[in-house]
């Protein structure tokens, strides 16, 4: 429900899962969602979208993703949980795209793990500029989206926002380096970005390196100079 420039994370997912949906149903592939709902008390973690085809089927999973309850009060969140109530559902292997901020609780990376050695996984990672990088907004009352905690802090401090790009930064690194670790692809969307560049990119990028794995490389075009003639 995070959103610095009128767009949140959660309009962002539902873009990106129209027009993946789309694109996937439009040559007969089936999809369906396992969508996390929070960890409030009386409220189900998980809603299942069961897969299905053609127009009226995605825009029943649109709405399924709009239906989420909005945070009200502060929650953590279970990624863990979700992957593996996913691991348990997919009857047969599949392609999943796990879509989220990456922000949760620890133990999530040993349970996309065990999904990713069954079925191709990509990662699609949600954020917002202001998540890396704050500018002098003078005081500012901060709130952890999870917990709940609240703090006063001077953004005209450049050593504070110093240090909070700093911390981003260590975190970002710690997620791509798992990711990589763990052997899946990344696409990252900002909500400050239209989809279709940042599918591009991430499309540009995996066939470079299936180039790269198949031990092909896109051909150099080389400016050949004439060596000068030989005179007596």
């Amino acid at each position: 429900d995070f959103g610095s420039n009128g767009i949140r994370k959660r309009l962002l997912s539902t873009e990106f899962t129209a027009v993946l949906a789309r694109l996937l149903t439009r040559y007969g592939n089936r999809v369906g969602a396992l969508l996390y709902c929070g960890s409030a008390p009386g409220v189900a973690p998980a809603r299942t979208v069961p897969a299905g085809a053609g127009r009226r089927h995605v825009l029943h999973l649109l709405a399924a993703i709009d239906q989420r309850p909005s945070r009200t009060t502060a929650s953590r969140t279970d990624l863990a949980g979700l992957l593996r109530r996913a691991q348990q559902t997919l009857p047969r292997r599949s392609v999943v795209f796990v879509v989220s901020d990456f922000i949760s609780d620890s133990g999530w990376a040993a349970a996309l793990d065990l999904l990713a050695r069954r079925h191709e996984t990509v990662a699609v990672r949600l954020f917002d500029p202001l998540e890396r990088e704050i500018p002098d907004l003078g005081l500012v009352m901060m709130q952890d989206a999870e917990t709940g905690e609240q703090l006063l802090v001077d953004t005209h401090d450049p050593g504070f926002r110093r240090r909070f790009a700093q911390q981003a930064q260590a975190r970002e690194a710690t997620l791509r380096e798992t990711l990589a670790r763990l052997g899946i692809d990344c696409l990252e969307l900002a909500t400050d970005e239209p989809i279709d560049e940042a599918l591009l990119r991430f499309t540009d990028a995996r066939q470079q390196r299936s180039r790269l794995a198949a031990g092909s490389l896109p051909a150099v075009r080389r400016s050949v100079t004439p060596a000068p003639a030989a005179q007596d």
